[in-house]
């Protein structure tokens, strides 16, 4: 049975280097979508933000009588129901913090324009993260810009604070009474929180493409190898073609003269080829090649040494240079033709003539070629001559 001719593109180097070539193909395009996913995350977690701060303003505008109570006291604990309110919406806030994954929620009023005064906070009274009520704190610019402005801003970038950096929204809380800015909600995001999901998202860029790497660069592969089974494998045979000789046959000269080990090429036709094909039909002829490189790759140890070079043309390479050796192949190989029996030749036999060449030190390869073709003609002169005798 016969094999087909394995020619490869590479071995791993050349796989590795494949892949060195789609992995770095695809960073760039995966850099890009991970900045520009973290951004997005960023603007995420600031619209987020603006919403949860929007959200909670427009929950105490609602109830502005009592937060205003709240905020203008001087001290709750005075004032019983103040402070059971202002525990109440501490609460509240604690719950839309924990629903929302916010880092921070809190109110504030303006002092000055450097300064705000903290009215509510989400946070636990017993934390070291609490802000108690009337407590001072600097102010940014984004809180600067919500009071100016008198509508809900946030943070396009991370914000440095004695608390931590974060990404931030404020929200105003207007008293519709007199048109008044009660103070603003605060929400922050962590850049921690940030950091984390930067670092996933990461993680998954990292997974997805490394994967993606490895596929493609393996389809490619497996392209490029089954191109290159075609570029040098005869289609009918399943022989390496001409091409695949000439490519082999450099790599057995170069071997030869670093190591000083020479090899054999055989030369092989068909006798009376044309005539089969004339008289059975070109399909008949097809199998005759066939059986032909069948018989070559049963006498040969090396697969990729047997070679269709052309119409009815065989060439057969012995890595090791016996001629003795060469001569016995030959004569098993004439031998084993003989004996190949196709009913569409009706009794016909076949045969083969076969010319040998030993590459010796100071020959080319056409020079090797030219001897083991001028042995094949010897042979075919010599059976033409016997048969006319």
């Amino acid at each position: 049975m016969r094999k087909p001719q394995h020619i490869t593109f590479s071995g791993k180097r050349n796989y590795l280097l494949l892949l060195a070539a789609t992995t770095l193909c695809l960073f760039v395009p995966a850099q890009f979508l991970y900045f520009r996913t973290t951004s997005v995350l960023k603007d995420n977690a600031r619209m987020r933000a603006l919403s949860i701060a929007t959200t909670v303003a427009t929950f105490l505008e609602d109830d502005i009588e009592v937060y205003r109570a709240i905020a203008d006291a001087s001290d709750l604990e005075k004032t019983p129901r103040l402070y059971a309110d202002y525990q109440r919406y501490n609460g509240l806030l604690r719950t839309i913090k924990e629903q929302s994954g916010a880092h921070f929620v809190y109110t504030e009023a303006f002092v000055d324009d450097a300064t705000i005064r903290y009215i509510l906070d989400a946070e636990m009274p017993d934390s070291e993260l609490f802000s108690p009520f009337g407590s001072l704190d600097g102010m940014d610019e984004t809180e600067q810009i919500a009071y100016t402005t008198r509508t809900a801003a946030g943070s396009r970038n991370l914000i440095s604070s004695d608390w931590g950096v974060f990404l931030s929204a404020f929200a105003p809380i207007i008293d519709a009474r007199d048109d008044s800015l009660a103070g603003l909600v605060g929400v922050d995001y962590s850049a921690e929180t940030l950091l984390l999901q930067s670092r996933k998202l990461l993680y998954l860029h990292i997974i997805t493409f490394s994967v993606l790497s490895l596929l493609l660069a393996f389809s490619l592969y497996v392209v490029i190898q089954l191109i290159s089974v075609r570029a040098y494998t005869d289609e009918l045979t399943g022989l390496g073609n001409r091409r695949a000789m000439n490519k082999t046959m450099v790599r057995l000269e170069r071997e030869a003269r670093r190591r000083g080990k020479a090899f054999v090429l055989l030369t092989l036709d068909v006798d009376a080829f044309k005539p089969i094909n004339d008289e059975h039909g070109h399909p008949v002829g097809d199998k005759v090649l066939v059986r032909i490189a069948e018989t070559l790759l049963q006498h040969s140890d090396w697969e990729e040494g047997c070679f269709r070079s052309g119409g009815d043309e065989f060439a057969m390479l012995l890595p090791c240079g016996d001629l003795e050796q060469a001569q016995q192949i030959s004569r098993q190989i004439k031998a084993d033709v003989q004996a190949v029996f196709l009913p569409e030749l009706k009794g016909q036999a076949l045969s083969v003539s076969i010319g040998t060449a030993m590459w010796q030190e100071g020959d080319s390869l056409e020079t090797l070629v030219k001897r083991s073709d001028a042995s094949l003609y010897e042979m075919k002169k010599h059976q033409t001559t016997r048969k006319k005798g």
